[in-house]
């Protein structure tokens, strides 16, 4: 269980940051909240949506981002990818696509400025781990992915 200040926290935020986009061509209308949480006292990923739904990040709901762009903070072009799922419990009858991931790939368009004028678009690769991650990380796009709630 997400504690209800995380929630409405993370729903202020996305609404700031989605009407200081509002302008842009073509403008943001949809996104989402990664943060660090917990899955039976493991340490997972979850996502919490504009209208307050908190979910357990999966490899299913990431497949569904594909081709979608997304903006990390709404500054820096990225993608997603799944990293490692935690361990399912022994007998599970659980789809592996639906276990909560415990990390998860992100690929970040930035511009390398260290050459002098011209800037370099540079692809940097970062692992996101539920254990360490302080800083929830606020992703924007310009449509809602299929499959995913509001």
């Amino acid at each position: 269980m997400v504690p209800y200040h995380t929630i409405a926290f993370s729903q202020q935020k996305l609404r700031a940051a989605l009407r200081r986009a509002a302008e842009q061509d073509p403008p943001f209308t949809y996104g989402f909240v990664v943060h660090s949480r917990r899955h039976h006292e493991r340490p997972t990923l979850g996502l919490i949506t504009l209208n307050g739904e908190s979910l357990a990040l999966n490899d299913r709901l990431l497949k569904s981002l594909d081709g979608g762009p997304l903006w990390l903070f709404g500054h820096a072009r990225i993608k997603l990818g799944a990293g490692n799922a935690i361990e399912s419990s022994s007998g599970s009858k659980a789809d592996p696509s639906d276990r909560p991931l415990a990390s998860l790939v992100m690929h970040i368009a930035t511009f390398d400025t260290t050459s002098g004028v011209t800037q370099h678009l540079v692809q940097v690769e970062a692992l996101v781990k539920a254990e360490t991650l302080v800083q929830p990380l606020l992703i924007l796009a310009h449509a809602r992915p299929p499959a995913w709630p509001w």
